[in-house]
């Protein structure tokens, strides 16, 4: 049976749209300018605010502090369908749906330049499940496995391009824990793109912004093995309440390809809300299309493989800034 995990590229791509593109280490905030009126929601809700057509926002800075906390939850899904040939001939297909879920729990410990070099990552939730079938049948039912971080906590510090990570007591982890934190600490202490490109900038609702490739580049957290962003569009369509808080709702449309040895094509979209108060991202949901082809083995039996899907990545963050 061929997994997904047959194609490098696709877990690099889950770990792409749901750990360096989220925009949650790096501390900025923003000012609204036009309606300073605007009433707030309680408790934990979203609720849209009446904008008319025109209304703008203005992103700034915020500096982050220790004490700082983040509850971050995360869930992913790809639903892969592939097929291996050699020549004419199909050797095999079939389909495979992976999910993934976290709930983390992120404290800040350490400020440096203004931005959070080390924090204390809790890991109240961490799941997987993996379900197979033939092209023809049904998926089997999904066997879901606890990831060896659940319930246990890390520190964890950006020390130039390196970054350290132990446990509560300072040991340092088992590989496989160490890798799964390493992955989803990849944005500690270094700047956040996204951030740095609205700071200063006035939005109008209805507005559409393209990024620059070199930005959208470092939002993805796409390296060379992953190709290029092609496209990154934000439409700033409402403000909206969430958690207390004024966001920018906005609606991303994002591309990305490569055309080397291994081809892949992703086409997503969805909401992306940002704290209008803080500019950090409190929620996304993006889904789309995926497509990949490979060719392997040697000069002499090589085989093409190629698959095509869906992926769907959702991220909520709920921030307790420690108060000034």
């Amino acid at each position: 049976m061929i997994r997904c995990h047959r194609f490098p590229r696709v877990g690099l791509l889950i770990t792409a749209l749901s750990v360096s593109a989220w925009f949650a280490v790096t501390q900025c905030a923003a000012q609204r300018t036009d309606r300073p009126d605007v009433p707030l929601a309680s408790g934990n809700c979203t609720m849209p605010v009446t904008v008319a057509s025109g209304e703008r926002v203005r992103f700034g800075r915020r500096e982050p502090q220790v004490g700082d906390q983040l509850e971050q939850n995360l869930s992913m899904t790809l639903q892969l369908d592939t097929m291996v040939r050699q020549n004419a001939q199909i050797l095999e297909q079939s389909k495979t749906a992976l999910r993934r879920h976290q709930r983390r729990l992120v404290t800040t410990t350490h400020v440096h330049q203004g931005m959070a070099v080390a924090v204390l990552v809790r890991y109240a939730e961490a799941a997987k499940e993996i379900a197979t079938g033939t092209a023809a049948g049904e998926l089997g039912d999904a066997k879901p496995t606890a990831q060896p971080v659940q319930g246990k906590a890390y520190r964890v510090c950006r020390d130039g391009e390196v970054l350290r990570i132990t446990d509560e007591r300072g040991t340092i982890p088992p590989l496989d824990e160490y890798e799964i934190v390493a992955l989803n600490m990849e944005s500690l202490g270094r700047p956040n793109p996204l951030a740095d490109f609205l700071a200063g900038q006035t939005l109008t609702v209805g507005q559409r912004i393209a990024l620059p490739n070199e930005v959208a580049e470092k939002i993805m957290g796409f390296g060379d093995e992953m190709g290029k962003v092609t496209r990154f569009e934000l439409t700033l369509q409402d403000l909206s309440t969430i958690n207390d808080a004024m966001c920018a709702m906005f609606q991303a449309s994002i591309d990305a390809s490569s055309n080397d040895s291994s081809q892949m094509r992703l086409v997503v979209e969805g909401p992306l809300a940002i704290e209008v108060d803080t500019c950090r991202a409190v929620e996304a949901d993006f889904s789309g299309p995926i497509g990949m082809a490979e060719t392997q083995g040697s000069l002499s039996a090589t085989y093409q493989m190629s698959g095509t899907g869906k992926m769907l990545v959702r991220i909520a963050s709920k921030y307790s800034d420690l108060e000034r």
